[in-house]
């Protein structure tokens, strides 16, 4: 499936590549912040079912199957929530936290034309590959079709809204433009990286090794999306009285169709 993998790790590039650059060619204005807040409470509904409904449970039966009596799958996914939420909510600078973290009529609507700090930015741009990375690695070693299909889509959803709240905290620091250009493109290609990371491991290991390595990946994959979609993407939606009915409606949307695709899986 390599060829199929590296078609779809490309449309990710794209959608992280072209959300991060409007907000440079606009100077960090240029999104709807109604549409920008469906698209968010969207994603964040496919995040939520791809994580509960399709990769822990695929996670759990691999470790149950290698004999473990331990859930070693619900453990490792609540430690890559656990850890994500450090990184986002804790260890970065409190400018980073409030751009990243602003909703979206907020961050998008009325975006503050003051520079922000340098190393804000920077924090912005670390938080929001990790989990890029991460889900890359979880795209790149899996073998099912159906389940493949499923983390892509989980990660496209969402890529074009982190890119472009990543351009925006560029766009409003004084980091030149050039820089930031690289910085996006930096930030578009991480989730190809984890993905061609991902392959080459599931190539490079087999038998016990490999189903472990699956596991392990499915259940950090599993709880980095679920802290996606609560912490990363609702929290941040759901402050203000205005449009939540029309948001709870997108996410879901989101959730129904995701799930559904354990029909076919």
């Amino acid at each position: 499936m390599i060829e199929v993998k590296l078609a779809l790790l490309l449309a990710i590039f794209a959608a992280g590549a072209a959300g991060g650059s409007l907000p440079l060619w606009r100077g960090g204005a240029g999104a709807n912040p109604r549409l920008v807040g469906w698209g968010n409470s969207f994603a964040s509904g496919v995040f939520l079912a791809a994580g509960l409904v399709h990769m822990l449970p695929d996670a759990d039966r691999v470790f149950t199957a290698l004999g473990f009596a331990f859930p070693v799958a619900f453990a490792l996914s609540a430690a890559a929530l656990t850890t994500m939420l450090l990184v986002e909510h804790v260890l970065v600078p409190e400018h980073a936290h409030e751009e990243l973290h602003a909703p979206s009529d907020l961050r998008f609507g009325h975006p503050d034309h003051g520079h922000r700090e340098t190393l804000a930015a920077y924090s912005a741009l670390v938080a929001l590959s990790i989990h890029s990375l991460v889900g890359g690695l979880a795209l790149g070693a899996e073998n099912d079709a159906t389940r493949v299909l499923v983390i892509f889509f989980a990660i496209f959803a969402h890529k074009s809204a982190e890119g472009f709240a990543l351009g925006v905290s560029l766009a409003h620091s004084t980091i030149s433009k050039s820089q930031a250009w690289r910085l996006i493109g930096l930030f578009a290609v991480a989730t190809p990286i984890g993905g061609i990371a991902g392959a080459l491991l599931g190539r490079a290991i087999e038998g016990r090794s490999a189903e472990l390595a699956e596991g392990t990946l499915l259940s950090i994959a599993a709880g980095t999306f679920m802290y996606v979609a609560t912490f990363d993407v609702l929290r941040d939606e759901f402050p203000h009285a205005s449009g939540r009915l029309s948001k709870w409606l997108a996410m879901a949307v989101g959730v129904v169709g995701m799930s559904a695709l354990a029909l076919w899986s």
